[in-house]
């Protein structure tokens, strides 16, 4: 009979008069990997938060390792013995890796820290594990993914039980998913669970045993893995329309090209979109998005590459340049690094426009009302006029990114990981407003490592492994 390490039983819990959790009930069993998608991200949070501790609860009990931990008449704050691994990772980067693992650790209980022993110790684990990395090294010097196996050694050593995995197909590349799942397969073997949040069924179905469907605060079904289809999940998920092949485009339409561009991570790239075109750069092992996303902002001189737009070279790159030639770059998780929190919806609205395309000679006033007029039919009249962003949804702030971009009309735009950290209903969203973009002729290129819903808006597939370009599908 399998055991169980986590039972939820009917638990609600409500904060200034919001209901997060709405009678959850699931459990995960000892050595399981149990999947879990948000069909909408309201609740999730603070699931997360109350499986790591034991925080109040309106109603309910929750069981961690057979022991009734929590209840809706006594919560004692106390911490279950469970990690969660997300984008942020929580390693002192100054530190060492023997340090992170084996120092910094609540089951280290030694006075007198024995270097030579613990670099031997923890050399012969990693070697075990399959991690080739040194480690001596210091935590600043490894790439994100090798954070993330290195959090997950830390989180086994200090005798996390459950182990939680937010969303991270977001910030490890297609290769990368697959040598981390491989460590979680062995550690199941172990009799550690993982609680696996993603945003895609397919993603989840790869991996996981059972996987729930989590929509307003509750778990509203658990499927089972000989159940594993796409039939199963119609009632509940929405089927974006796929766009088939690339459009017939004529030859005189303007044109972007990023041109022989050399980096430590970039080997001779060479790619080229045309306006009202969609395409997907996949970065299989995340090796050159990043360099290309470093270069539009002007954060990175390459070693050699030319940029050009409609056969004439843009001589310098950099995000006003670009501007100024009606190109966009779009960053990753946009509502928090595009958005100016202390001014109005309308001030960010019409920010790139006012900022690059109208002169002195032109009436702002005029303008300014007829926008308001025009979208306060689309995003209503008291959006319109709101002074304070931090009181709008994410949906909202979304709409607010892509209406200003549209507002701005560019000729061409970048946009990185579109999908990240989104759940299914803003997911459909964004492609939606992308959409739109490519409605108004304008050229789109997502920079992705998960091909995730990209297909879903794209005319065209480039791969890219180790830096190359493989091959245009």
């Amino acid at each position: 009979m399998k055991e169980e390490i986590l039972r939820i039983e009917n638990v609600s819990m409500s904060m200034e008069g919001i209901t997060y959790l709405d009678n959850v009930n699931f459990h995960i069993f000892k050595g399981e990997i149990m999947g879990l998608i948000p069909l909408n991200n309201h609740g999730k949070r603070q699931l997360i938060q109350l499986i790591s501790q034991n925080i109040s609860i309106d109603f309910g009990r929750i069981y961690f390792d057979d022991n009734l931990v929590n209840n809706y008449q006594h919560s004692n704050m106390s911490n279950n013995k469970v990690y969660i691994i997300d984008k942020q990772a929580k390693l002192i980067e100054s530190l060492k890796i023997i340090d992170n693992i084996h120092v910094l650790n609540n089951k280290f209980e030694g006075y007198i820290i024995k270097e030579k022993k613990l670099k031997e110790a923890t050399d012969s684990l990693l070697k075990q594990l399959n991690i080739k990395i040194q480690s001596n090294q210091l935590i600043s010097e490894l790439s994100l993914f090798e954070k993330t196996l290195i959090e997950m050694v830390k989180a086994v050593t200090n005798g996390a039980q459950l182990i939680i995995l937010n969303e991270i197909s977001n910030f490890l590349s297609i290769e990368e998913l697959i040598d981390f799942q491989n460590l979680m397969k062995y550690y199941t073997q172990m009799g550690i669970s993982f609680l696996y949040i993603a945003n895609h069924h397919e993603e989840a179905f790869k991996i996981c045993d059972r996987v729930g469907l989590f929509e307003n605060g509750r778990v509203i079904k658990v499927i089972g893995k000989k159940d594993f289809s796409d039939e199963i999940l119609k009632p509940y998920i929405i089927t974006f329309e796929t766009i088939d092949g690339l459009k017939e485009v004529n030859g005189n339409v303007e044109n972007f090209e990023f041109k022989n561009f050399i980096t430590e991570n970039l080997e001779d790239i060479s790619f080229s979109v045309r306006r009202g075109e969609c395409i997907t750069l996949l970065d299989i092992n995340n090796k050159g998005i990043q360099d290309i996303a470093e270069i539009l902002m002007g954060n990175l001189q390459p070693f050699t590459g030319n940029v050009f737009l409609n056969h004439k070279k843009i001589d310098i790159v950099d995000t006003h340049t670009l501007l100024s030639n009606r190109i966009v770059f779009i960053p990753e998780d946009p509502v928090d690094k595009m958005l100016f929190y202390d001014m109005s919806y309308i001030d960010n609205l019409t920010f790139l426009l006012m900022d690059y395309k109208f002169n002195e000679s032109v009436d702002n006033e005029r303008v300014l009302k007829n926008i308001k007029e025009e979208y306060k039919n689309i995003v209503g009249e008291d959006i319109i006029e709101e002074k304070d962003l931090r009181s709008l949804d994410k949906r909202t702030l979304h709409n607010l990114v892509y209406f200003r971009i549209q507002l701005f009309n560019p000729k061409f735009v970048f946009i990185m990981q579109p999908f990240s950290n989104s759940d299914m209903y803003l997911r459909g969203r964004i492609i939606e407003l992308i959409n739109l973009l490519k409605e108004k002729g304008i050229g789109v290129v997502i920079l992705a490592v998960s091909i995730s819903d990209t297909l879903t808006v794209s005319d065209r597939l480039l791969i890219m492994e180790d830096g190359k370009i493989l091959n245009i599908q």
